[in-house]
């Protein structure tokens, strides 16, 4: 099976696309000549990277901001690009943020957006957008899920779950819509070097891969129609593999050493060392 996709003549919404990974799939999908709409919260950033992307690959790059952690966020978006008269043939749902530390350390609302975004929003999305595309028996859904898709979270526990939401919506969806010539992919990639990193004062692990990397595999499976794709190592991929086989209560506790040991690690980096440096 061919593992090309032409994007020629095609146009992308990206939400998410100011940085990391969705600043990525917009820059691979214009080098392979998709225009693009891209979408998020900060307008400035927006602009600075659809000027690059027009300079750079003499593509039609329009902004559309959105805040997705708001109710009415995904019916404001889709009605704005209606109003332009945009016509989106792939849909690219990489909004999302994730909240660390114990459940209930956060306030309620900040739970709420966090599955305002990573839930509700993607599916309301991918329900406005999803009919026009399958009426014209073209188009695709890219959902960005998280190899935390396929484990209780231990510290995370809402963000794994909302990420499971989006591998099994998309996996559903990848079935119905395929009769319409609709393709669905969910991407669940493990650590990616991003500011995410930065924000929670970490570095990225070993298996940590680039967003550019993430790009090159969700394209490349997107064009062989896989349903699911674990970008990214050999270790990556197995951990995916074995969080399947293996029983859930097993599965929540290895994750939960493994996070615990993490967080212990780099509260040690963090103190301050007992040498004094040399004037």
């Amino acid at each position: 099976m061919s593992n090309t996709f032409d994007y020629s003549n095609l146009t992308a919404l990206i939400t998410g696309a100011s940085s990391g990974i969705g600043a990525a799939i917009a820059e691979g999908l214009a080098q392979r000549g998709c225009s693009i709409i891209l979408s998020a919260r900060d307008a400035a950033r927006l602009e600075a990277r659809a000027a690059q992307l027009r300079q750079a690959y003499n593509v039609n790059a329009a902004v559309v901001t959105a805040d997705l952690s708001q109710p009415h966020g995904a019916l404001d978006l889709h009605a704005e690009i209606v109003r332009r008269g945009l016509a989106v043939d792939l849909l690219v749902n990489n909004a999302g943020f994730g909240l660390t530390g114990p459940f209930l350390s956060h306030a309620l609302r900040e739970e709420e957006a966090q599955v305002q975004v990573n839930v509700t929003s993607l599916m309301a999305l991918t329900h406005l957008f999803a009919p026009a595309m399958a009426e014209r028996s073209r188009g695709g859904i890219i959902n960005i899920a998280s190899l935390a898709a396929f484990q209780p979270q231990f510290n995370s526990a809402v963000y794994a779950a909302s990420k499971s939401f989006v591998l099994l919506f998309s996996e559903a969806l990848w079935l119905e819509l395929a009769p319409r010539s609709v393709h669905v992919l969910a991407v669940c990639p493990g650590p990616v070097v991003t500011s995410f990193f930065e924000r929670i004062g970490s570095k990225p692990p070993p298996q940590a891969i680039s967003p550019q990397r993430v790009v090159s595999e969700t394209l490349r499976a997107f064009g062989k129609k896989q349903a699911v794709l674990v970008p990214g190592t050999l270790t990556t991929r197995i951990q995916a593999f074995a969080h399947r086989v293996l029983p859930r209560t097993v599965v929540a506790r290895i994750a939960a050493s493994v996070s615990t040991k993490i967080m212990t690690n780099e509260n040690k980096r963090k103190e301050p060392s007992n040498v004094t440096s040399k004037p």
